[in-house]
């Protein structure tokens, strides 16, 4: 009778290295999917405020923000400049926390916004960071407004 112990390994070994490729491929795709989703709830958030505050602007004449509660831009983006992704011409450069409670029939997947009360344009704070770029609102081509 004839050993096959070496092969039996070989195949193991194989099957481990194989094994071990498929898991780092799903794990590497699990998370970029994770930070792809995190942005599409940001966006979603982003859309919806923009709606709401629309309509509350319209009918109240005052944008619903704590004015206690204001940032300056460059403290909370990175190297906020015209090659950011985040930029807007527009802004006054202060942002303001949206006070949510001030609009109903509102579901946020974060609660953490700040909008700038000169352009409207809305901030997630922390952000979300997909490959090397750091989104902190829904990014479009501004253009300044005189």
């Amino acid at each position: 009778m004839k050993k096959q112990s070496g092969v039996t390994l070989t195949i193991l070994a194989a099957t481990v290295v194989v094994m071990a490729s498929i898991i780092g491929t799903i794990s590497f795709n699990s998370l970029s999917s994770f930070r792809m989703n995190e942005y599409y709830n940001m966006r979603s958030d982003i859309e919806l405020l923009d709606e709401k505050i629309a309509i509350y602007f319209l009918s109240e004449n005052e944008l619903p923000i704590i004015e206690d509660d204001k940032r300056d831009i460059n403290s909370v983006i990175e190297n906020y400049n015209s090659s950011n992704i985040n930029y807007n011409p527009n802004n006054s450069g202060e942002l303001y926390r949206i006070d949510l409670n001030q609009m109903h029939n509102l579901s946020l997947k974060n609660d953490d916004y700040y909008i700038d009360k000169i352009s409207h344009t809305i901030y997630k704070i922390n952000g979300i960071k997909i490959d090397d770029t750091q989104y902190h609102t829904v990014p479009y081509n501004y253009s300044l407004i005189n």
